[in-house]
């Protein structure tokens, strides 16, 4: 069984090494690698093709002018060849068995999305205990090509930060795919992991436009249907914790439910 690993990368040349490395001490062999290069600017091309020359690795390089990350990976699997692809994104660190456990849970599970773990610099292992797709992400999972191409890739009208990767999902789960753990599998985030308010700004919105695709469920299971978001952005301000007791420190909940507020305000037309 031949495995496509799909990585996006933009101006992140040095992280991206470190995943080629770890993807040369795999134990499974039957694999490729297709990286979309979205505009990068930082040398990563260079480096790309010096690996290329080497022939360590079957690598697939596609040059793309920036159009973010949906269209990144769009364009990787449409130029994949094996049969499953493994999301991989750029600031990851392969243990040397993820890809032999990726290969044998497809063997086993038939129109399925493996999910597994990823440990973060600061110990942090997030690894749900029952996934569905709000759990889907491009690291460390992965899925039959065909079940990509049927659902037409990720939506790249989702081009703000977060969103894609869970609508994508949400649409695999519809059309039947299992969402399943795969455990003892384990990818190393070597990337700065911070919690940005500025990305959570952009994931409420785009959560908010996935809402308006689909319906009340979703929107209450992203967290962002309008009977939610008043109680929580008074449990969530400076002032409900003087008033509740509760932590300060939620900026990037706060930046979140505020994106969702500002996108229901601007996408209302969408709704009426």
């Amino acid at each position: 069984m031949k495995l496509s690993v799909i990585t996006p990368t933009h101006n992140r040349m040095l992280l991206l090494e470190q995943l080629l490395q770890s993807l040369e001490q795999q134990t499974y062999l039957d694999f490729e690698v297709v990286i979309a290069v979205d505009g990068s600017s930082d040398g990563t091309l260079t480096m790309l093709e010096a690996y290329k020359r080497r022939q360590t690795l079957q690598l697939e390089i596609l040059v793309l002018q920036q159009g973010g990350q949906a269209r990144a990976r769009n364009t990787a699997i449409r130029h994949a060849t094996g049969e499953i692809l493994v999301f991989a994104d750029d600031d990851l660190i392969f243990a040397d068995d993820v890809l032999a456990r990726h290969a044998a849970f497809h063997e086993v599970f038939q129109q399925s999305i493996a999910i597994a773990a990823v440990q973060y610099p600061n110990g942090k292992i997030e690894f749900p205990k029952n996934p569905h797709w709000v759990n889907f992400t491009g690291m460390n999972t992965s899925l039959p090509r065909q079940a990509a191409l049927e659902q037409h890739g990720f939506d790249e009208s989702l081009s703000g930060y977060g969103g894609e990767d869970l609508e994508f999902a949400l649409r695999l789960e519809k059309a039947g795919l299992k969402i399943r753990r795969l455990p003892d599998t384990l990818a190393f985030h070597s990337g700065e992991h911070t919690r940005n308010p500025a990305k959570a700004h952009s994931a409420g919105y785009q959560a908010v436009k996935i809402a308006i695709k689909y319906g009340d469920a979703v929107a209450l299971q992203l967290g962002v249907h309008p009977s939610l978001l008043l109680a929580k952005r008074t449990v969530l301000n400076p002032l409900g914790d003087a008033i509740l007791g509760t932590r300060a420190d939620y900026a990037f909940e706060r930046a979140y439910l505020e994106g969702a507020r500002v996108a229901w305000k601007e996408l209302k037309n969408q709704i009426d």
